[in-house]
């Protein structure tokens, strides 16, 4: 007998993606007090990155929409606002802006994200 798990992504979807961690860093006191960062690890993980639609907007707060927002799914990786992460397929840089949840029901994750890069600077 096979159990509901609730909906997954097609693994044809899904490619590697790499969570980008920051530990560490400080103010260098002897340099004016410029941060230092440390170091760098990433947490690979399988998602694909898709565009926004109409849905996701109406559960968005006011004026977080912008021309670089999309929104990046996965199959239960489990992203914090904040969070940084590089797509493998390309290398982009994105910002995770928002979580788009199912609610507890599965395990699927959704999160309206930002992209980085010479277009938005921020």
């Amino acid at each position: 007998m096979r159990t509901w798990k609730g909906p997954k992504l097609p693994r044809g979807l899904l490619h590697e993606m790499f969570e980008v961690h920051e530990d560490g860093g400080y103010y260098d006191k002897q340099n004016g007090g410029q941060w230092v960062p440390g170091e760098a690890s990433e947490e690979a993980f399988q998602g694909v990155v898709m565009p926004l639609n109409n849905e996701d907007l109406k559960y968005m707060d006011a004026g977080t929409y912008t021309i670089n927002a999309q929104k990046v799914y996965t199959n239960g990786h489990t992203l914090r606002v904040g969070a940084q992460f590089r797509d493998g397929y390309d290398g982009q840089l994105y910002t995770v802006k928002q979580e788009l949840t199912h609610g507890p029901v599965h395990a699927l994750k959704r999160y309206m994200v930002e992209k980085k890069g010479a277009s938005n600077p921020k």
